[in-house]
């Protein structure tokens, strides 16, 4: 199953639009909107990373109130980079909250600043995309294998049956 389609299909679940889904998606694989980020909106940190960038960049989309869901951007891009933190890490995958724990430890960030110097969390969307995955593990790693490698384990559990 390709890479997009499972980002897809969790987006959904998480209750996040398709063409938000995609255009974070996008977005991030490209590096597109936080590149184009006015100075005065990241002066207030320095070095910062690309995700916080990208969570910069996701809060004032959603603050443009364009959607009837509060920071359904910044949730499409916590979901991009878990999903591909579970492609891209050699801890144990079924253990869900060892991977979430150095998820938040390696690889994002909780918080950012705003450009007023506000300090705006996103624990909540976080929790709930945990949360999401908790209840849903065996359909979510069924997803992560694909339908390629799930028909090969189901062909060699059979032999083994016979």
């Amino acid at each position: 199953m390709p890479n997009w389609f499972v980002h897809e299909k969790w987006a959904q679940k998480a209750g996040i639009d398709k063409s938000i889904a995609v255009s974070v998606n996008r977005s991030i694989d490209y590096g597109l909107d936080w590149a184009i980020l006015d100075e005065n909106e990241v002066a207030i940190v320095e070095n910062v990373s690309n995700i916080y960038l990208q969570l910069l960049s996701f809060h004032e989309k959603d603050i443009e109130k364009k959607y009837s869901k509060k920071n359904l951007h910044v949730k499409a891009c916590y979901l991009h980079h878990l999903l591909d933190y579970f492609r891209e890490t050699r801890n144990d995958i079924n253990d869900l909250d060892l991977i979430f724990d150095k998820f938040l430890q390696e690889k994002v960030i909780e918080e950012i600043l705003d450009k007023d110097g506000n300090i705006i969390s996103f624990r909540e969307e976080l929790e709930e995309i945990f949360q999401l995955l908790r209840q849903n593990k065996q359909n979510f790693f069924d997803d992560l294998k694909g339908s390629y490698l799930l028909s090969l384990e189901k062909n060699k559990n059979d032999n083994k049956i016979h």
